[in-house]
Order: structure tokens, then sequence, then C-alpha cells
């Protein structure tokens, strides 16, 4: 069992306590991540939850990302040496000195200066964040860290928090309007509640204590509202058992599929 223990921030040190037959944490690209189809992710749990299918069965194998102003902002708030690699910023004429080659500049994202200005708006209202130390969390946290973990049954899960300490995992979500009533129907639209409680297992397996947890929701337009939703021990309880019950489902249809989720006796040797 291994720990990453080169992310950026002042906790440095991450130890390893976990419980299942192998546990471990990688630096590593999104797209690696995302391409890894030996462990199962909570996007993929959520897309069974509503379709019954399982990753073998989908046309996309499960692989989902984001809109591109919210990849956008998680690269600019959480990686911003990704952000630089990934992004064309047409407002910032040194971006064309930076790029080495027209074929890079055709690989990258474009972003126009109404979507520059309104991603540094909203990354600027949440560092300042003044109800909770956002900042702080973002300074010290492991950010885009991705947790691999077997369970007792040997099923192969994995996750990749937006950050967290020791003491709570954080996940950046951009919405039309982070108020408390209207971000609770986005959570249950969306089963964002069940992302919840499986960061929260990885970290648990990964650092042996059990984090808090937070949505960080903002909005990409004016007036860059952002709000710091943290769970009760009620609300991951809840969630955490329903997605007990969504994992166990998953594994059957998988096995029904000829699609195993794991290979427990190979990750043993490790």
């Amino acid at each position: 069992m291994t720990s990453e223990n080169n992310a950026p921030g002042t906790d440095t040190t991450v130890p390893t306590q976990c419980s299942s037959r192998f546990c471990e944490s990688r630096r590593e690209p999104l797209a690696d991540y995302l391409a890894n189809r030996e462990f199962v992710s909570s996007t993929q749990l959520r897309r069974f939850d509503r379709s019954g299918l399982t990753a073998s069965q989908l046309a996309d194998g499960g692989l989902v990302t984001g809109t591109v102003m919210g990849e956008a902002l998680h690269a600019l708030v959480l990686e911003p040496e990704v952000f630089a690699a990934q992004y064309l910023v047409l407002a910032d004429a040194e971006h064309d000195l930076r790029a080495p080659s027209e074929h890079e500049l055709m690989q990258r994202t474009w972003l126009d200066a109404w979507q520059w200005s309104a991603l540094c708006r909203a990354r600027d209202t949440l560092l300042a964040c003044e109800q909770f130390p956002v900042a702080d969390w973002m300074s010290s946290g492991k950010k885009e860290l991705s947790i691999y973990w077997t369970d007792k049954a040997g099923a192969g899960w994995k996750a990749r928090p937006d950050c967290f300490t020791r003491d709570i995992v954080l996940d950046l979500k951009t919405t039309g309007d982070c108020r408390p009533d209207a971000f609770r129907r986005t959570r249950e639209q969306f089963g964002y509640d069940l992302q919840a409680a499986h960061y929260t297992e990885a970290v648990a397996r990964l650092t042996g204590t059990t984090p808090r947890f937070a949505f960080l929701a903002v909005e990409l337009s004016a007036p860059y509202a952002v709000w710091v939703h943290e769970l009760g021990a009620d609300e991951i309880g809840a969630a955490r058992l329903r997605l007990d019950q969504l994992k166990t489902a998953y594994v059957v249809a998988s096995n029904a599929a000829g699609d195993a989720v794991s290979s427990p006796s190979s990750r043993a040797e490790r």
C-alpha cells in the first residue's frame, strides 16, 4: 500500500491505513484516470443508478467530463499549470508567445475575453470567502489526486477528489444558483451526495481518518456568488447507505454481464 506525498501545499504527509486489500494514490493526468476501467468511479455508479447499465454496456464506457467552463475553472483553481498548458486565452497575447507551435495552439481549448473574465472573478471570489477558510484549504490540501482501492469483497473502486486535507474533502461545483435550497435540488438531481460519500470513503481508506465534506458551489455569472455547503453527519450517513446498496447492485450487474469489477488475487500480491 502506498501514498502519494508530492502534492503542493504544506500538508505533505498523508499516512495510509487502508483496511482494504489494496489502496494507493496516484499523481496522474485526468485522462489516465478516466481511461482506467479496472476500477469504478462514483460517476459510473450514478449513471448505473439512472440507466441500469455498467461501464462496458455504455457506448462511452462511462467516461464523462463536465462543461468547458466547469472544467476550465477546476483547472484554474486546482491545477494552474494544467490550465496554462490546455487553454488559450484569446484576450492574452502572451499565450501566442508561450505556445511553441501552431499545432499546439490548435490542440488547446480557446477561451474568449468574457470567459476568461468570468473564470478569474469566480476564482477570486471563491478564494476570498470569509465564512470558511477556503484559501487555506486549497493551499494545504491534496488536489486532483487519484485514489484506487479494493474493498473486503475484492471489488475495485476509484475516486479523484478535487481537494482534501486531513479534516475535510472539498468538491468544486459550478452552478446557476448556489443558494442552499436551489443547490439542494441540484444535489438531488445529479446524485452529488453519492459522490460525497464515495469521496469521503476514498480519503478515509487512504488516511485512516474520517473527514468532513463540503461542496464549493460557484456561480459563473455576476455577482459570481459562492456558497460552501458542508454536509451533516446524517446526510453523509444516508448517502453512504445508498452508496453501499448501489455498489452491491453494480457488482451483481457487472458479474451478470461478464464484466468483472476487479481481480482481487492479482491486487493482493502487489
